[in-house]
């Protein structure tokens, strides 16, 4: 009872205790749900209308697009390396993509449009979608476009082959295979979306139309050319000094084109030091003798891969004959290939175009086919030699009369032939097994049965058919980029650190940059999906993100170490955040466009006035600065240039188009001029008026206004920007 009373006497303190360990229970899973969804949000690249992307499937997408691009560079005989640039441009691709095929989905998804597999299927037959170009190296048909019947094969056998190939040590094969299969997913994705979209825009364009009244104005306008003398006197005329401006002029311009300033997401105002580290004359005399000792091997030895890979040479050796796309890259090789002799060795010289030294011998030129049909047999066995004995005693039994499907079907192998292009291996650093065989394939005559042996064992290898003879050259090819010294690097980072130590803020950077020698570079309205700074210097993830996750206005950063070669040292200094929304007209960059926009409409102005008294064309071409030019068949809808300005200029066709035959338009303000100009002649065209038809070629051209894009991942429509700003698009790539 005791215990009961003292509870009764302290039963509100009770109370509390209790309701503050209930809220620290409630709100400990609440901080708890917070911190997991700010951590998942965190794995997220973006989001388009609430979809999120991850990391993950961001790198796969990724990847596979990378896949995509390294296929097509082998098949074109660049090899299969991305450049950095390559890189980050797939990975831009990959995000426009993501972004396109969310905002096409969303609206098909509200109009009830989707894609079939009976529509997939008849896509393929009819070779419909330039998605398909992807898998048609692999699987064209001689009439062009897509062999349905052999890429069907493919996927129903595609196991099997890989099976085969990996049965007879083939690993380049069955990654090849491997390789294709990837590419035909990659393709069936991208066709549906593709046909997806195609969907969307035939829905679309049958919204728009167009009225009679419209179409009758068009059409005479269109119809109706005049020819013209005209006097255009540039805006360069008027010295600056005669088009004072002041603040309120600029107001006023930013409030007329205010739209042009709304930002949807935050950016910033930066000012760089980029200082790209190159080689000092120490540096390139090294390799000069370096390259010097390389030619002498190159005369002297008979181990070319020996001295190519001791080089650390750019272009590895592939000793095979390859045509001269092979060596695209080194554009300055391929065009001396006719002009040295076979034996001779290149002495060593500069290319500007990508800053290195080559020196290169060429080894052989022979006729070789381009493309050979043939199928073959591997000899399974324990040891190179057993192999060796058995493809002796299969070929005996084919030479007996015994049938290639019937053995291939004993070694559990397949007798299919198969077409090897050259674009498929030829390229530098090809390994010796495949150099072995490609070497001793080009040796056998159609119809011919031959072993070729490999480090992994013997393959009997029937040619059914040859291709395209050409010319192939076998060229060992040493190539250095001039790089710079550690001890260069180091002396212009010194450099750097001293002059940031004693310049520690904006206005001192601004101030003494030039003094010292370097330039600080403006950019302004900088986004963070803005690719400039990656393009331009490479590597410089961590200075944007620095830019927007840690940096206030006025800050500096760190002295970054980038570059693709790791060849640049960056400064970065935050002048301006700006705010989603309106940017002020004060803005540096604002400022800047509008002062432009307001000289140039100042400087209208003055000449208008100078010449408002001008009252013919003869007149007109008396006046200071004067510029003569005929123009003919002008309409209504043109831009007309006049020689000389090089603008183009609506407003003076509008002028030419009301202004009637001999008569004078007076003073016309257009964008970099102002003009005036005689009416020489009107002509009408004789055509009729079909309403109809003009409707259409009117709605035609609205829709296709709104659809104007490029192909695969760099679309560009107006009506995809336009649902864009809707669509709540959210953009995470520089976090990652």
């Amino acid at each position: 009872m005791a215990a009961l009373q003292k509870i009764r006497k302290h039963g509100a303190l009770l109370l509390l205790i209790i309701g503050l360990g209930l809220f620290a229970f409630i709100a400990g899973d609440l901080f708890k749900s917070i911190e997991t969804t700010v951590n998942v949000g965190k794995q997220q690249v973006g989001e388009v209308y609430g979809k999120s992307l991850s990391v993950q499937d961001f790198q796969q997408m990724v990847e596979d697009a990378s896949e995509v691009a390294k296929i097509q560079k082998q098949l074109q005989g660049q090899g299969d390396n991305l450049t950095d640039q390559e890189n980050e441009q797939i990975r831009a691709m990959v995000w426009q993509s993501f972004v396109r095929k969310q905002l096409i989905k969303h609206e098909a998804d509200k109009l009830g449009l989707f894609v079939t597999d009976a529509e997939e299927q008849e896509a393929l037959r009819n070779n419909r979608g330039n998605s398909l170009s992807m898998i048609q190296p692999f699987f064209g048909s001689q009439q062009g476009g897509i062999d349905i019947a052999a890429l069907q094969d493919f996927l129903k056998r595609k196991d099997q082959l890989i099976a085969q190939a990996r049965q007879q040590g083939a690993t380049d094969q069955v990654e090849y295979l491997q390789r294709i299969y990837n590419i035909w997913q990659y393709t069936e994705k991208e066709l549906r979306d593709e046909l997806l979209e195609q969907k969307f825009y035939i829905f679309l364009q049958q919204s728009f139309i167009s009225n009679p009244v419209t179409a009758k104005f068009e059409f005479e306008r269109q119809e109706e050319r005049a020819e013209a003398e005209v006097v255009a006197i540039p805006f360069t005329a008027v010295s600056d000094k005669d088009a004072q401006i002041t603040d309120a002029d600029l107001k006023a311009a930013y409030e007329a084109n205010k739209e042009r300033f709304r930002l949807e997401q935050e950016t910033r105002d930066i000012k760089l030091i980029d200082i790209p580290v190159v080689a000092s004359t120490a540096d390139r005399a090294a390799l000069d003798q370096e390259m010097a000792g390389f030619y002498e091997q190159l005369k002297s030895s008979d181990n070319m891969a020996a001295v190519v890979g001791s080089s650390k040479s750019n272009f590895a050796y592939s000793n095979i004959g390859m045509s001269k796309s092979a060596f695209e890259s080194m554009p300055d090789v391929a065009a001396a290939l006719d002009s040295v002799a076979v034996g001779s060795v290149r002495a060593p010289y500069y290319s500007a175009s990508d800053n290195s030294l080559t020196t290169f011998k060429l080894i052989s030129k022979v006729q070789a086919p381009d493309s050979i049909l043939a199928r073959q047999l591997y000899a399974p066995a324990a040891t190179p030699e057993d192999s060796r004995k058995l493809a002796d005693s299969i070929l005996t039994a084919l030479k007996g009369g015994a049938k290639f499907a019937d053995l291939a079907k004993k070694y559990n192998q397949s007798s299919d032939s198969t077409w090897i292009v050259s674009a498929q291996f030829e390229g530098p650093g090809l390994s010796t097994d495949n150099a072995t065989m490609i070497n001793s394939l080009r040796g056998i005559a159609p119809g011919q049965t031959q072993i070729i042996e490999v480090s992994q064992g013997s393959i009997v290898v029937e040619v059914l058919d040859r291709k395209h003879m050409e010319t192939k050259y076998n060229v060992a090819v040493v190539r250095r980029n001039v790089d710079f010294s550690k001890q260069t690097y180091n002396a212009e980072l010194s450099k750097l650190n001293k002059f940031m130590s004693e310049n520690r803020t904006l206005a001192d950077l601004e101030k003494n940059a030039g003094k010292n020698g370097y330039v600080l570079q403006p950019l302004g309205n900088f986004s963070s999906d803005d690719a400039s700074l990656s393009q331009r210097i490479g590597g410089t993830k961590d200075i944007v993100r620095w830019i927007f996750d840690d940096a206030k206005q006025g800050d500096i950063s760190r002295i970054y170490e980038v570059g693709r070669n790791n060849d640049h040292l960056v400064v970065a200094a935050v002048s301006a955040i700006n705010k989603k929304g309106y940017m002020p007209w004060d803005n540096e960059s604002v400022k800047q466009y509008l002062t432009v926009l307001v000289k140039q409409a100042k400087k209208g102005e003055v000449l208008a006035e100078r010449l408002k008294n001008v009252k013919n064309i003869a007149e007109a071409k008396q006046q200071k600065d004067a510029i003569s030019d005929t123009l003919k068949n002008v309409n209504f809808f043109d831009y007309p240039q006049v020689t000389g300005i090089g603008a183009p200029e609506p407003k003076l066709a509008a002028a030419l188009s009301r202004t009637a035959a001999g008569k004078f338009t007076g003073v016309v303000k257009g964008c970099a001029a102002v003009y005036m100009a005689q009416v020489t002649a009107k002509q009408k065209s004789n055509a009729k008026l079909d309403v109809k038809a003009e409707m259409q070629r009117i709605a035609n051209n609205n829709f296709n206004f709104v659809y104007s894009q490029n192909y695969f991942g760099q679309a560009q429509e107006n009506l995809l920007g336009a649902l864009a700003l809707k669509a709540k698009v959210i953009d995470r790539r520089y976090k990652f």
